[in-house]
């Protein structure tokens, strides 16, 4: 990108090209994904160790559900993973799919199918863990134990109703040809991700669109108070053209990578960790 165009002035946004959303005072925006014509994701509250989920309209920002907390969905309408040891694994035709975690492990354990613009839980099956997303249907093992031995017994599984539709036992050699030969999850949901490099003065992420780029430069500064810390801040360019720019963070211990993404012609990132913004680029 010609240097001397992060030094104009950005060009005027037509109504309706930006939008942003606030997650909440002290939230964390910690994973998006996309669905239709839906964004998706999981916000964090650390200290009070609370997550939950949200959903907008992706060309607008509506809110179509916020705060939705996930749920055993049984009576006793238990938190899974106590409320904050959950993530994301997939979507599928506007489901979205999470998980908890073994005890004590980074092992994923269970999957919940949630129609977040109708803030209900589709399915669940808290019994087995996601392996992969095969379009037609999902990958997915149990864990046991045979001979003393620890063992998987793979499945797969409706995607619209989590039916078992195959079972596919304990051998491994046709999970692992099926897990290959699933897409990426960029590649399902059309997303594109910056590439990082580095510049004379330091971290450097950065997505081309041909005539238009994202960048976001990531520099050590003084804060008020002498105490050095991370600011990132980014900027959108058609040509020579400056088109929007903003700090996204400041005064981080560490540089915040991968806070950004292109999907479907618009950008999407994460500002002061609590704020959802995209931009429309050409």
């Amino acid at each position: 990108m010609n240097t001397e165009a992060s030094e104009q002035r950005p060009a005027r946004l037509d109504a309706g090209q930006l939008w942003t959303w606030h997650g909440g005072k002290d939230a964390i925006i910690w994973q998006l994904m996309f669905g239709g014509d839906t964004v998706m994701g999981i916000k964090r509250f650390a200290q009070e160790r609370k997550a939950s989920f949200f959903c907008l309209e992706a060309s607008t920002g509506r809110v179509l559900c916020d705060d939705f907390a996930l749920t055993t969905g049984d009576e006793s309408e238990t938190l899974v993973g106590d409320g904050w040891m959950i993530g994301l694994e997939t979507v599928h035709t506007g489901l979205l799919f999470c998980h908890a975690f073994q005890p004590g492990s980074p092992e994923h354990l269970g999957i919940w199918a949630v129609d977040l613009p109708a803030s209900r839980i589709a399915w669940s099956r808290p019994d087995l863990a996601f392996t992969a997303n095969l379009g037609d249907a999902l990958l997915a093992y149990r864990s046991i134990v045979f001979a003393g031995f620890p063992e998987r017994e793979y499945y797969l599984l409706d995607p619209l109703t989590g039916r078992e539709i195959e079972h596919l036992g304990t051998a491994h050699e046709r999970p692992n040809q099926l897990r290959d030969a699933a897409e990426s999850e960029e590649a399902r949901q059309g997303i594109l991700l910056p590439e990082g490099a580095f510049d004379d003065q330091g971290h450097v992420e950065r997505i081309d669109l041909g005539a238009s780029s994202v960048t976001v430069r990531h520099r050590l500064e003084s804060g008020a108070e002498g105490i050095p810390g991370w600011v990132a801040m980014l900027s959108v360019a058609e040509g020579d053209r400056l088109i929007h720019d903003e700090v996204m963070a400041s005064g981080e211990p560490m540089p915040v990578f991968n806070s950004f993404l292109m999907k479907e012609g618009r950008l999407y990132y994460i500002k002061e960790r609590e704020y959802l913004v995209s931009l429309a680029v050409s």
